[in-house]
């Protein structure tokens, strides 16, 4: 095998090994947009509590305003992801339908825009 052989065949794995991590990418994705089960509104509220929590905590040093800080970063994570445990341990979710129906319409482009190519 020459020169232009071995860099061909390099070529095509890369190619490959693209495909496969967007493949992956897209499944990934999928599951993070199912596992979304915080309404949008209960999203902000989480998020300015959130925040509120954090820089209340750290304006001083304790144990207790530790603990605050710590559960502000909780909540902002939660409004950032959208996907509360306690939530899905009780099966219960705040996304309206309209919602769900909107995520699903803004992932259909992605996966026809990729099986495009």
């Amino acid at each position: 095998m020459n020169f232009e052989g071995i860099k061909s065949k390099g070529l095509e794995i890369g190619h490959d090994i693209q495909h496969r991590v967007a493949d992956q990418w897209q499944s990934d994705a999928a599951v993070r947009r199912s596992s979304v089960n915080v309404g949008k509104p209960e999203r902000i509220v989480s998020g300015v509590l959130g925040s509120v929590l954090v820089l209340l905590g750290m304006r001083r040093p304790g144990t207790v305003n530790r603990l605050v800080s710590l559960a502000g970063a909780d909540l902002v994570l939660r409004a950032a992801c959208g996907h509360c445990n306690v939530y899905k341990a009780l099966n219960f979710s705040t996304v309206s339908a309209h919602e769900k129906e909107t995520r699903r319409t803004l992932a259909e482009p992605r996966l026809a825009r990729k099986s495009a190519a």
